[in-house]
C-alpha cells in the first residue's frame, strides 16, 4: 500500500478529531481495492498499476468529500450558479478560514512516520486492522434511523395544521405602525465570540426571545419563511412552491388595515433576494435608494447603503403618505460576511472579529437612532427586530467559520426581540418579558395579530406576563437543501448526504 497508508491514518485522524465522519464499508472497500495484488509478469502490468493509481486518486478525491461534512458536489456548483461568483479577495479571505496551522503540523508528522514505518511495517495490514476496529462503532453507534424519520415527519404534519388568524380592529385599521427588521448575520453565538452579548441594545425591547430557531442559515429561504411566518414550518423544499394566502404575513397586514412598505439597503439582486420578496406576495417593490450614503460594499463589491438614513427616507415618505398605519419589510445586509467599509484597503487580511464588532456596533446604533426618531415622532409603532441566520464567526470542527450548510443551533438560535413605541412607553422604564422557550416565526405572527386584536396602546397597556405563556412553541428543526438538523430527546442529530441520521456530540455543534 506504501504511502497511501498516509491517506488513511491522516483521515481516522481527523475522523477521531470530528472534522470528518468516516464511513467503514467505503474505506475498508477502498483499503482492500489498493491492497489487491498485480502479479509482476501479467501483461500489461505497468498500464494496470498506473490505472490502479490513476483510479484510486479519484476514489480518494470522492471518498474524502463522501466522508466529510461539506455538501454534495453538484448543490455547491449550483449555488454559485445561482448567487453569482463573489469578488477574488471575499474567494481568499474565505479559503483562509480553512487554514489551521497546528492540524497542518499533526498531518504532516503523520506522513513522516507513514515514509519512515512503511521501510519496517507492512503498512496495509495495520491500515487494515484500524480500520475494522471502527466496526463495532457501525453496528452498535448509529442512532435509530426510522424512529427519528417518523419523529421529523410527525412534526411537519403538525406544523400543517397551524396558523396565526388575524382579526380586523373594529376602527378598521391598527392604531400603530409595524416595522420588521430583518437583519443579516447576527446570531447569540456571534455576539458571544466578539464579547458584545451583554450589550444593552436589546434591554429597550419589552420582549426578547432567547430561543428563536430561525430554521435556515440563508437569506433566501430566511425570507421566505419570514413573509410566510403566519403557518406552521414548512420542508425547505416546499417553500419554493406556492402557500395558501392565509399564510403570507404581508397579505394580511393589507388585509387589517396596514400600507406596506418593503425597504432593503441594498440592491437585492445577489442570489435574487428582491425577487425572493416578490414571490412571497412583497408588493410594491423595494424603496428607491438614489441619493442614500453608501457605508459598505458587499463582497461582490455591490453598495450598502447606512441602515439609519434608509430606515429614516422611509419613515419620511410614510408620513408624508398619511396613511393610517403602515408596515414596513426592512432587510439590512450590513453585518454580511465580506462587507466592509467603502475604501477600506485590503480588508480581506484584516481580524474578521474585529471588522464585525465595529459594523455590530455601527447597526445598534443606527437603530437606536431610528427609534428614538420613531419616538420623537407621537405615533405608536411595534418594532420587530428579527435576524435571518448567524454569521458563524466562530465555526465548529465539523464546518469552518462562515460556512452555514449544516444548520447548527449557534448558527439558527438567534436574537428576536419587539418593542412598543407609543406615549405611554417613551421614557418610562422598560419591564421586559423574557421567551426562553423554543420558538419560531409562529410566535412573533402570534404577538403581532393579538396586538392588531387588542392594541397594546390603550390605556390598559401592554398585556401581562401571562400573555406570553400562550405564544405558540416550536421543536427545534433545522434545514437547508441538503442538510437538517434536529433536537430530540436533549440530543442533536444531523440528516445529510448520506441520508441517514448521525448523532452529533455537543463538541462538533460548538
Amino acid at each position: 500500500m506504501e504511502l497511501w497508508s498516509f491517506y488513511f491514518f491522516a483521515k481516522l485522524f481527523l475522523y477521531y478529531k470530528e472534522y470528518i465522519k468516516f464511513d467503514v464499508t467505503y474505506n475498508l472497500l477502498f483499503a482492500l481495492f489498493l491492497t489487491i495484488p498485480i502479479p509482476e509478469k501479467i501483461r500489461f502490468r505497468g498500464v494496470i498499476v498506473t490505472g490502479r493509481v490513476a483510479l484510486g486518486i479519484i476514489l480518494a478525491i470522492s471518498l474524502l468529500w463522501h466522508d466529510s461534512w461539506l455538501p454534495p458536489p453538484t448543490e455547491g456548483a449550483s449555488f454559485l450558479m445561482s448567487q453569482g461568483i463573489p469578488s477574488t479577495e471575499y474567494i481568499y479571505s474565505f479559503l483562509m478560514r480553512f487554514y489551521n496551522p497546528k492540524v497542518f503540523m499533526l498531518i504532516g508528522a503523520i506522513f513522516s512516520f507513514c515514509w519512515l514505518a512503511n521501510k519496517f511495517l507492512k503498512m496495509s495490514t495495520l491500515v487494515l486492522i484500524c480500520i475494522m476496529s471502527l466496526i463495532p462503532l457501525k453496528v452498535f453507534g448509529e442512532p435509530n434511523s426510522q424512529e427519528l424519520t417518523q419523529t421529523v415527519d410527525a412534526f411537519f404534519d403538525s406544523e400543517t395544521t397551524r396558523v396565526t388568524r388575524y382579526e380586523k380592529p373594529e376602527a378598521g385599521h391598527p392604531d400603530f405602525d409595524l416595522v420588521i427588521l430583518h437583519v443579516c448575520s447576527l446570531a447569540w453565538a456571534d455576539m458571544v465570540d466578539v464579547g458584545m452579548d451583554k450589550d444593552p441594545f436589546f434591554r429597550q425591547f419589552n420582549y426578547l426571545f432567547t430561543n428563536f430557531n430561525t430554521v435556515t442559515t440563508y437569506s433566501g429561504p430566511s425570507v421566505i419563511r419570514l413573509l410566510r411566518g403566519n403557518c406552521g414550518q414548512q420542508r425547505h423544499g416546499d417553500i419554493y412552491s406556492e402557500a395558501p394566502r392565509e399564510c403570507y404575513i404581508l397579505e394580511t397586514f393589507s388585509d387589517v388595515g396596514f400600507k406596506n412598505y418593503v425597504t432593503l439597503n441594498h440592491d437585492g439582486k445577489y442570489g435574487s433576494f428582491a425577487e425572493e420578496i416578490t414571490n412571497n406576495h412583497g408588493r410594491p417593490g423595494p424603496m428607491n435608494l438614489a441619493g442614500l450614503p453608501v457605508q459598505q460594499n458587499m463582497f461582490d463589491n455591490s453598495p450598502i447603503y447606512d441602515d439609519y438614513f434608509t430606515l429614516s427616507r422611509w419613515w419620511e415618505n410614510r408620513l408624508v403618505s398619511g396613511e393610517k398605519a403602515a408596515a414596513v419589510y426592512y432587510n439590512t445586509v450590513t453585518l454580511h460576511d465580506g462587507s466592509h467599509w467603502v475604501g477600506q484597503k485590503e480588508w480581506w487580511k484584516g481580524d474578521r472579529k474585529a471588522q464585525y464588532q465595529e459594523f455590530l456596533t455601527k447597526l445598534f446604533k443606527d437603530v437606536t437612532r431610528f427609534i428614538n426618531l420613531l419616538s420623537s415622532s407621537g405615533r405608536n409603532v411595534v418594532v420587530v427586530f428579527v435576524p435571518e441566520h448567524g454569521m458563524a464567526l466562530k465555526g465548529s470542527v465539523i464546518q469552518a467559520p462562515g460556512l452555514r450548510d449544516i444548520p447548527l443551533p449557534p448558527i439558527t438560535n438567534t436574537p428576536v426581540a419587539i418593542k412598543l413605541i407609543g406615549k405611554q412607553f417613551n421614557g418610562e422604564k422598560v419591564h421586559q418579558q423574557v421567551i426562553d422557550a423554543p420558538t419560531s416565526y409562529l410566535a412573533i405572527t402570534n404577538i403581532i395579530s393579538r396586538f392588531v386584536e387588542k392594541s397594546p396602546f390603550t390605556p390598559e397597556g401592554m398585556p401581562g406576563k401571562t400573555f406570553t405563556h400562550t405564544i405558540p412553541q416550536t421543536d427545534y428543526v433545522a434545514e437547508n437543501q441538503s442538510a437538517m438538523v434536529v433536537k430530540s430527546e436533549m440530543k442533536h442529530f444531523f440528516f445529510g448526504k448520506e441520508k441517514k441520521w448521525i448523532e452529533l456530540s455537543d463538541y462538533e455543534i460548538k
